[in-house]
């Protein structure tokens, strides 16, 4: 085991950093070389190499913290050491570090992770939570062996805290603060960054040796998944309860073969990505407009009637839900052709086969936000009418930009129901910039063929429901009973900012 003493210069260490590769020891996390922010303090451990406290930080309530380093990746590319096996789906990390600038690792056909950008600036990092949150003295705290939180009155609710927070998805803007104004809910971003690197770990590993959970086909990290209190691919990872008696949930870390559970396969790295609680995961919404259905065709292609003007441009995408009769067309996504301000058809849809539309149903569109790279996160606030708010016009208008999801829409492979992964097709944008860059951090797949009903092993199968939501609130990871559904790339696009769950709870971050 490579071990630097606490003693040696952070020149020395910043080089050490700089050389962490997927599938080595330390890989997915490191220690800040710089002054570290109040509050936070060292582990014994923290600058030492293998050491199971390798960039790790508490903070002055007692959370552990992980240190991720800016770092930048590449996707598909022919020179990447795992291409050979991989393709197009080949993921190979760099730390900002070794190229010096993010011109330099965009010349060379890297890209630094979204995750790294804050308040219009590029950060060496992000303070991590370890652990999913839980009620530490009333402060939402991320300790080993505690109960986490969750948005639901029946199980270690939000407003059990200090300032007794909703029992809201929002709330947990809220939750995060109480242990102090520079944290934030883990975004959309970071957790996409977390599965990233967890990804490129499992491909550049050859065995357990650094990669606990390596493994032929079940290669990413496990969790409390199987509504047992153990993992649905590995048996031999059990979990304690936390003693909920509404569902097997488990203690926060407390996987019987701790580093299985980790992003990075080792004891240093954030715990309970796969399975446990959902986690809310912001910075992305939408804005969203529900028009009845008055009429539908079968016809070719389907020509969808609204009650009144639907709102609608050619090429829009629409979600269709709550049909009568016509029950084909519910929870897909459709591109959509304008005929009139009421009328318009189903792009690629034949219905002459369907059964006759009856009654009801919803037409769902409008338009999807992301955070700005100058939004500041831990200055967003829980509500839905001021500037500073996640939600509402007023919010979404000062802090975040229009983005276009890449749904499926190719009937009948449009439904909600997806997984990560096509066959040998790319998930993922390998862009360096632009809105495919911006999309790639969200987690939406580079184009409607980088997801399928069935998914693929590489990507763990794990859940991509997509949806139109007003005021959309994603949330990532799955939970104690979601088995092959959950797992660090799974996300849900259906629920909204009022939503709660006993099942759904949330990790904190910082910036410096």
């Amino acid at each position: 085991m490579y071990r630097i003493h606490r003693a040696v210069h952070w020149a020395s260490l910043d080089a050490l950093i700089r050389s962490l590769a997927p599938g080595g020891v330390g890989f997915g996390v490191a220690p800040y070389t710089g002054a570290l922010p109040a509050g936070f303090s060292e582990m014994a451990g923290t600058r030492t190499l293998g050491h199971d406290n390798w960039g790790n930080y508490q903070y002055s309530d007692g959370s552990i913290m992980c240190w991720i380093p800016a770092f930048c990746y590449r996707i598909g590319h022919a020179s990447n050491p795992t291409y050979a096996v991989h393709g197009a789906n080949s993921v190979d990390v760099r730390m900002l570090t070794a190229f010096g600038s993010e011109a330099a690792a965009n010349a060379a056909g890297y890209a630094l992770h979204r995750a790294f950008y804050d308040g219009g600036s590029v950060q060496p990092g992000v303070f991590v939570d370890k652990y999913l949150c839980s009620n530490n003295g009333g402060t939402a705290s991320s300790i080993a062996l505690g109960n986490p939180l969750s948005t639901a009155a029946a199980h270690n609710p939000l407003s059990g805290l200090t300032g007794a927070p909703a029992n809201f998805y929002y709330g947990c803007i809220d939750a995060a603060k109480t242990r102090g104004s520079r944290f934030f809910v883990a975004t959309r971003f970071i957790h996409t960054a977390l599965a990233l690197l967890a990804t490129a770990h499992g491909q550049a590993a050859a065995s357990t040796t650094h990669c606990a959970w390596y493994h032929a086909t079940n290669n990413f990290p496990k969790g409390n998944n199987n509504n047992a209190l153990a993992d649905a691919n590995d048996t031999s990872v059990t979990f304690t309860s936390d003693g909920y008696g509404g569902g097997n949930s488990a203690k926060t870390g407390s996987g019987s073969n701790f580093a299985k559970t980790t992003h990075n396969g080792q004891n240093c790295g954030v715990c309970d990505l796969n399975g446990n609680l959902w986690e809310v995961s912001l910075g992305v919404t939408a804005v969203v407009s529900t028009p009845a259905i008055s009429a539908a065709t079968q016809a070719n292609p389907v020509q969808i009637t609204t009650s009144a003007a639907h709102g609608l441009s050619t090429g829009n995408m629409a979600l269709i839900t709550g049909v009568v009769g016509m029950t084909q067309l519910n929870d897909r996504i459709y591109t959509v052709t304008v005929i009139d301000a009421t009328r318009f058809t189903l792009d690629g849809v034949d219905g002459t086969g369907f059964t006759a539309w009856s009654s009801g149903g919803t037409v769902r569109h409008g338009t999807h936000y992301a955070w700005k790279t100058a939004t500041a996160a831990q200055d967003i606030t829980s509500g839905a009418t001021l500037a500073t708010d996640a939600w509402g016009a007023t919010g979404v208008a000062a802090h975040s930009d229009p983005i276009t999801p890449t749904w499926r829409t190719d009937y009948p492979n449009n439904s909600a129901a997806q997984r990560y992964g096509n066959s040998t097709n790319a998930v993922f944008s390998a862009a360096t910039s632009g809105d495919d860059w911006v999309r790639a951090a969200l987690g939406f797949p580079a184009a409607s063929s980088g997801v399928s009903s069935g998914g693929t092993a590489l990507f763990g199968t794990d859940y991509f429901y997509s949806y139109i939501t007003n005021q959309l609130c994603p949330i990532a990871g799955g939970d104690w009973a979601n088995v092959s559904l959950a797992g660090a790339w799974a996300s849900l696009w259906t629920h909204a900012r009022t939503n709660s769950g006993h099942n759904v709870g949330f990790r904190a971050a910082s910036y410096l």
